[in-house]
């Protein structure tokens, strides 16, 4: 006679299903190939990479990363936004130039919303390089017509559902210039969303003014 598996045999069963598939969900997405960001910005905060891998670990990216004196490789999905954060908020130390996109929590009193902005200051006057690791900022300091116009709603349109080389083929030329045609997406905040997601670093071209990737 088959004998049947014990209540807790199956319930240590199911336990181990679940871990698995939190592990699996919570895995960072995969690049096929590596991608390369300068470390010139460590300069402009005085830092250095042994500097720059600690404060990765405390924004969640702890591996798949390959650190040298001036440049950085990786294929994690999670470690290119974490190091494009970093890298970001230095913008602030550095005089003359123009700021990236920066991707802010703002919380109010009845929600906190993700604001896409290329104005820090205009939603956090007093931001500074070392912000990166805040949670988030308090709504009541920010411009609320800037607040508005930057905040994200929803997922947005067609290019939400693509995968990381579609979205840039499809919306960005050779150079990582966003196509003419598609200028509007340009004041669409869940775009910008989207592409800093993907784990590109986001900037406006100064001759267009159009949306533009850094692909180094």
């Amino acid at each position: 006679m088959r004998r049947l598996p014990k209540l807790p045999a199956i319930l240590a069963g199911f336990v181990l299903l679940f871990a698995a598939a939190a592990a699996a969900q919570s895995m960072s997405k995969q690049l096929k190939e590596p991608q390369a960001v300068p470390l010139d910005f460590l300069t402009w905060i005085n830092r250095d990479p042994a500097w720059l891998q600690q404060q990765m670990a405390t924004l969640g990216a702890t591996g798949g990363v390959k650190i040298g004196n001036d440049m950085l490789e990786t294929r994690d999905v999670e470690a290119l936004k974490a190091v494009n954060r970093i890298r970001g908020f230095a913008y602030l130390a550095a005089k003359g130039l123009n700021p990236p996109y920066f991707d802010l929590s703002v919380a109010g009193p009845d929600a906190t919303v993700r604001c896409v902005t290329s104005n820090p200051r205009g939603i956090a006057p007093g931001i500074g390089p070392m912000d990166f690791a805040r949670a988030s900022f308090p709504a009541e300091a920010a411009d609320q017509t800037e607040l508005k116009s930057c905040t994200v709603a929803g997922k947005g349109g067609d290019y939400a559902e693509l995968d990381r080389a579609a979205f840039r083929d499809r919306y960005f030329n050779a150079s990582g210039t966003l196509k003419p045609e598609f200028r509007d997406l340009g004041n669409d905040s869940a775009f910008k969303a989207k592409a800093i997601d993907e784990g590109f670093f986001l900037t406006t071209e100064d001759y267009s003014g159009l949306l533009q990737l850094d692909l180094r």
